[in-house]
């Protein structure tokens, strides 16, 4: 073990919105729990209305209840001035001999109060957290490839959508009778994937200029000849684990301009997939498809954007982020030195929009290896599969 693996570590949160405590116990809560490693052994505080769900299901070494803890006195001592929770967590660190924890940065500032009042050293330390999470198991691994499978059985049902749809007069898309909407479209994403037990929230359904921007999720009525880009990125409701995948799809005819963009996004991601592996630095790759689109022709934020101004055009975000518990975490493939490790998942999503064009983004979902990367996306991407 290293000098970090020996820390000893605290959380206090909800394991169901809270990865590192889900991540440190096995256990999901809704409710707030003491989560805490001490020693190399998991602690898990919980309230009696966990506990015997929590003798099941957690994966620590000790389980305590709030009871045990005296949390309901140290509540009334407070008085609502402070944090019982931290309050207890405290005791509870002092028993077992520990005065000083690393704590996840998104920690209460009323916890680390109560906290550093009561003598315990209190030391944020969000790397070390988001490391914790970064090399998958198998298992992580076959849960991550379960949820890509289902996004892409939701993406194959948004295309057969627009494929069904006709093409009226002024160009927008029609569908069942009425206008295809981002909205409609969107919502038939998100039922799919709630029928099989995923739960999508902001999935992106934008066409034409408002796929320009690339977190708009899309609104109004979808037209023929614009792209429609598909941003997919549901998590289990039985695992939590999140799966990401983009693709952009054209109904009818496409421009030599967006024929030239799809062509060079995806130049882009297949030279980026060429080089990752362990030991690569994400910021390598990410600064190669920079390249690639920057020779193409396009503005990108490595090569053409000015000091103190935004850049609106081109490609202007990074090339990809670390999948898992959490939808945004390590590693990054951006503007950051950090070198691949074993195990990483990673998204791989070049993107080129120009607010008067609309954009074109390919998203696929990777874990490195040794010797290169496991893509776990099985979706075509090839042009002729973006014509709907």
């Amino acid at each position: 073990m290293t000098r970090n693996d020996l820390r000893d570590l605290l959380i206090i949160g909800a394991p169901e919105d809270d990865a590192a405590a889900y991540h440190l116990s096995g256990f999901l809560a809704p409710d707030a729990v003491i989560c805490a490693r001490v020693g190399g052994r998991k602690y898990l505080a919980v309230s009696s209305l966990e506990y015997g769900r929590a003798k099941k299901q957690a994966d620590v070494d000790e389980l305590l209840s709030f009871d045990e803890l005296g949390l309901r006195a140290l509540a009334r001592e407070l008085g609502g001035e402070g944090s019982a929770l931290a309050a207890a967590a405290s005791d509870m660190l002092k028993k077992l001999g520990s005065t000083s924890v690393s704590v996840p940065n998104g920690l209460g500032v009323a916890h680390a109060d109560e906290l550093r009042k009561r003598g315990v050293e209190v030391k944020p330390d969000g790397r070390l957290f988001a490391g914790m999470r970064r090399r998958k198991t198998d298992e992580e691994i076959s849960c991550i490839e379960e949820a890509q499978r289902a996004t892409e059985e939701s993406c194959r049902h948004a295309a057969e959508v627009l494929r069904e749809s006709k093409v009226a007069e002024d160009g927008t898309l029609v569908w069942r009778g009425g206008a295809l909407t981002s909205e409609i479209l969107r919502s038939e994403i998100d039922i799919h994937l709630l029928r099989n037990g995923y739960v999508a929230v902001n999935t992106i359904a934008a066409g034409g200029k408002q796929a320009a921007d690339p977190h708009e999720r899309g609104s109004g009525p979808l037209h023929a000849g614009e792209t429609i880009i598909l941003d997919i990125f549901p998590s289990s409701a039985k695992t939590r684990y999140y799966a990401d995948m983009t693709r952009t799809f054209i109904k009818g005819e496409p421009s030599e301009e967006i024929r030239a963009m799809y062509d060079a996004v995806l130049d882009a991601q297949n030279v980026a997939l060429g080089m990752i592996r362990s030991g690569v630095n994400g910021k390598d790759v990410h600064g190669k498809v920079s390249e690639v689109l920057h020779e193409a022709g396009y503005k990108t934020l490595v090569h053409d954007q000015v000091e103190g101004k935004p850049l609106t055009e081109g490609f202007f975000h990074g090339t990809g982020h670390g999948v898992g518990l959490e939808l945004h975490e390590g590693p990054s493939l951006g503007t950051q030195d950090v070198e691949l490790k074993p195990g990483d998942i990673v998204t791989v999503e070049p993107g080129v929009y120009y607010p008067d064009i609309g954009g074109v983004r390919i998203e696929d979902l990777v874990v490195v290896t040794e010797d290169g990367c496991r893509n776990l996306t099985e979706f075509p991407k090839d042009f002729a599969s973006a014509i709907v």
